[in-house]
């Protein structure tokens, strides 16, 4: 989860759950393998000389970038059926392969003239479904010509997307065209690995139905793509997106979770009219989102993108003249703040998270506190005197069930803390829990607090500092932002997808306000030094205890900067955009 709680708090969950058969709290998610930042490139499909394809690839490797994602678009190799060009992926995967860049290789989309739909171009890009066995003729060709340098293939990009499937997201075509797809680049290449086409964590019907047709099988990496922009990575819960992965890897089977996309616009773009994010936080989310998805699980994550697009600038370069424009004043702080990133973390080793936050436990679930189901006759909640609350739910209908659990007296939480969360031990559902909070204004707000998860005590929580969507305002009016004081009043279990049916139980603990100091804190060590990689969104001071007599700090762009250490302390300002700490290990 986001909120990354002190040993203390583990210790107390652990002593309440004493009297229990259920295990102790175990420690937060570990990252997977090494740090590896990669970025959607677009060579073959964007740059528009075959003949210059040096000139990004070498961008590339100043980036210190060692994975791509790159297209390799249906109507660019095959623009009619009979006529097959490699001009541009031929170009690409030299320049590529000359910096010793690693690919993963996305097949699709359509070509109008191998689609049903008669409305597109013959010859150019078409995103409706695709006649199976033209595609498998497409895939077959590419696989073959690429298959000594290419061992990543990612069927589709975002095929529950409207835009990229149409005239509509299918996922039971998308299913058969998945395994008819890997089973055919298993054929020509066994060591070749398979990626599900990327797809949105945050809504997982899309990618439940494929499992339930059977295409789970068919693939080796699940890939995510988790938008959260216009929020910041911590207020759009980013981390959040791995939960839910990790639940359908419980249900269907394990798979290393890849992130193939992931960027905020340093401007208006196609997602963001109003284009709330400026170059300077486009480079401080860019760090920010890397580090939190793979600190929480995500073994492989690729940012969005090398080259801004005319209209849509989530890239490191701006448009400038021109596509083929890779002149060194369009660079933006995001290709400083990739490049810094890469090259600190070159060679370390990850050794813990240090984040600042305190918490205050605000409910126990002790069978002394009286609660009323207040809706749906579909489940109960049963206390204990440990503490701990079960809830068992039969969600009985494929409409929305959900459990509604209200205490009889609000409880007031105190302060203005920085999020709310409870500990859950979850039965591998995706169900939601969310909380309804009341505030100064009179408005119940809904909250999400996270999913129930697979087996094991994980904390899940919700910013508080962001807007409320319209929908969950559960009754008042107000501004739809949590003012504060506020009062904790029910506990709310949404079925994961209104298609669900079945009987289960989840456990629950310790609902807890995060205060404090929101600082995040990743330690590494490289060379037998520290390595803090710290960042605070509201900017504060900090003192860090350290071994060393010296100690100094790069920015996002590159530059060293002497810190003050006396004492055995360091001390020195931190603000949203992440600093990189070198010092002694303690």
């Amino acid at each position: 989860s986001l909120v990354l709680l002190p040993m203390a708090l583990l210790l107390a969950s652990s002593s309440a759950l004493s009297s229990t058969v259920i295990a102790a709290p175990e420690a937060m998610r570990e990252p997977v393998g090494p740090p590896s930042f990669g970025i959607n490139s677009h060579l073959a499909t964007r740059y528009p000389d075959p003949t210059a394809m040096d000139v990004p690839a070498q961008t590339l490797a100043d980036l210190n970038i060692t994975w791509v994602r790159e297209d390799f678009h249906w109507h660019r190799i095959q623009y009619d059926r009979d006529v097959w060009d490699w001009t541009f992926t031929d170009a690409a995967m030299r320049a590529l392969l000359k910096e010793d860049i690693q690919v993963l290789g996305v097949l699709g989309p359509s070509v109008g003239w191998a689609t049903p739909y008669t409305g597109d171009n013959p010859h150019d890009v078409s995103f409706y479904a695709p006649d199976p066995e033209l595609f498998l003729d497409y895939v077959r060709a590419v696989v073959a010509r690429y298959r000594r340098y290419v061992k990543h293939w990612e069927i589709w990009n975002e095929p529950d997307h409207p835009y990229f499937w149409q005239p509509e997201p299918d996922p039971v075509a998308y299913a058969d065209l998945l395994k008819r797809t890997s089973a055919v680049i298993k054929e020509i290449d066994p060591d070749a690995q398979v990626v599900i086409g990327g797809f949105n964590p945050f809504n997982t019907t899309f990618v439940r139905t494929v499992a339930e047709a059977g295409a789970w099988d068919s693939f080796d990496i699940l890939a995510l793509h988790p938008y959260v922009d216009p929020y910041t990575p911590e207020e759009g819960n980013l981390a959040a997106a791995l939960d839910i992965a990790h639940a359908l890897n419980y249900q269907y089977g394990e798979r290393p979770i890849w992130v193939t996309e992931i960027g905020w616009a340093s401007g208006p773009g196609d997602r963001d009219a109003i284009g709330f994010t400026d170059e300077t936080e486009q480079a401080s989310f860019l760090v920010r989102s890397l580090l939190l998805l793979w600190a929480n699980g995500a073994e492989r994550i690729f940012w969005y993108m090398l080259k801004d697009d005319a209209h849509n600038p989530y890239g490191l370069y701006r448009y400038g003249a021109g596509r083929t424009d890779f002149s060194t004043s369009l660079r933006k702080p995001a290709y400083n703040a990739m490049r810094t990133l890469n090259r600190e973390l070159e060679g370390a080793t990850f050794v813990e998270r240090r984040d600042l936050f305190d918490s205050i436990p605000v409910e126990s679930f002790t069978a002394s506190v009286p609660w009323k189901r207040a809706q749906q006759p579909n489940g109960q909640l049963a206390l204990s005197e440990s503490g701990v609350g079960s809830i068992a739910y039969n969600f009985s209908t494929r409409g929305n069930d959900y459990l509604v659990f209200e205490r009889e007296q609000p409880v007031r939480i105190p302060g203005k803390p920085y999020a709310l969360g409870v500990w859950v031990y979850g039965d591998g559902s995706t169900h939601t829990l969310r909380a309804w909070v009341r505030d100064a204004e009179g408005e119940l707000l809904q909250l999400k607090l996270g999913v129930a998860g697979e087996p094991g005590w994980r904390f899940i929580s919700t910013p508080l500092n962001r807007p409320v969507e319209p929908g969950d305002r559960v009754a008042g009016n107000g501004n739809l932002r949590v003012d504060f004081p506020i009062q904790f009043e029910a506990l709310v279990l949404d079925d994961s997808h209104d298609g669900f049916v079945g009987i289960s139980t989840i456990y629950i603990d310790n609902l807890t306000a995060v205060t404090g100091r929101e600082v995040y804190n990743l330690r590494f060590e490289r060379d037998g030094r520290a390595l803090d990689v710290i960042w605070s969104p509201p900017g504060i001071r900090i003192a860090l205890n350290t071994a060393a007599r010296t100690a100094f700090y790069r920015n996002l762009d590159g530059r060293a900067f002497d810190a003050a250490v006396n004492h055995g302390r360091i001390s020195l300002t931190v603000g949203q955009a992440p600093l990189f700490l070198w010092h002694e290990r303690e």
